[in-house]
C-alpha cells in the first residue's frame, strides 16, 4: 500500500499531497467511486504516509523502513482502525461503531479512535462499505464527526455520494475515484501476468 501501487488516481493523490503540503489536511474524507478501483488501498496508502515515522506529514511519503511503516504494511498498525460489513450481514452492525448494548460509548470504533494514539500524532479510522451504514449507524457516527478527536482522521469508503445522509456528506471533504479506463485495466493485467 503505496502511492506507486495506487493506478489512476493520480489527481487525488495529488489534491492530499498539496493540503498536507499546506498544512490543511481535513479529519473526515468521503472516498467515493466503483467498487474495486482503489478507494481503500488509497485509504492504507494515506494512513501509513501520514503516520510514518521517518519522513514529515508535509511530504505526505512512506519511507516503507519505520516500525511505523512496517506495521501498516503488515496490516498490524495499532493506530489504524478499519470495519467493514460482515458477509452474513446486509448492514454494517451499529456493534462496530460504538459497541454492543452492555459496553455502549466504550468500545467500538468510534470509542477506540478518541483514545491516545499508540505510535505517532494520529489515529486512522477506516469505514470500509459505508454505504451499508443504517440510520441509527450513521446518526452515530455524526458527534465523532462533528467534533473529532485531537489527531484523528476518519475516512468512510462508499459507493454512491447518495446512499451517505446529507449531515455525513456535509461533514467530510468529498474525494472522487473514477472507473478506470480499458486501456489502464488492460496493462495492470499484463503486467501482473493476468491475460486472455
Amino acid at each position: 500500500m503505496t502511492w506507486q501501487q495506487i493506478v489512476g488516481h493520480e489527481a487525488v493523490i495529488e489534491q492530499m499531497r498539496s493540503a498536507a503540503a499546506r498544512g490543511r489536511m481535513a479529519t473526515s474524507y468521503l472516498f467515493v467511486g466503483p467498487e474495486g478501483v482503489g478507494k481503500r488501498t488509497t485509504a492504507l496508502a494515506l494512513a501509513k504516509a501520514m503516520l510514518c515515522q521517518a519522513t514529515p506529514e508535509s511530504e505526505l511519503t512512506a519511507c516503507g523502513r519505520c516500525p511505523s511503516c512496517q506495521q501498516a504494511a503488515a496490516g498490524t498498525h495499532p493506530d489504524i482502525l478499519q470495519v467493514a460489513k460482515p458477509e452474513d450481514k446486509s448492514e454494517l452492525p451499529i456493534a462496530l461503531l460504538i459497541g454492543d448494548k452492555e459496553h455502549r460509548l466504550r468500545e467500538g470504533l468510534c470509542y477506540e479512535v478518541g483514545l491516545k494514539p499508540m505510535l505517532g500524532r494520529r489515529k486512522f479510522a477506516i469505514i470500509d462499505d459505508a454505504d451499508h451504514l443504517n440510520e441509527e449507524g450513521a446518526n452515530s457516527l455524526l458527534k465523532t464527526l462533528e467534533e473529532p478527536p485531537a489527531g484523528s482522521v476518519l475516512i468512510l469508503i462508499s459507493t454512491s455520494l447518495q446512499r451517505q445522509l446529507p449531515t455525513i456528506r456535509s461533514r467530510c471533504q468529498v474525494m472522487r475515484f473514477a472507473p478506470l479506463p480499458a486501456e489502464r485495466v488492460a496493462e495492470l493485467l499484463v503486467t501482473h501476468g493476468t491475460t486472455e
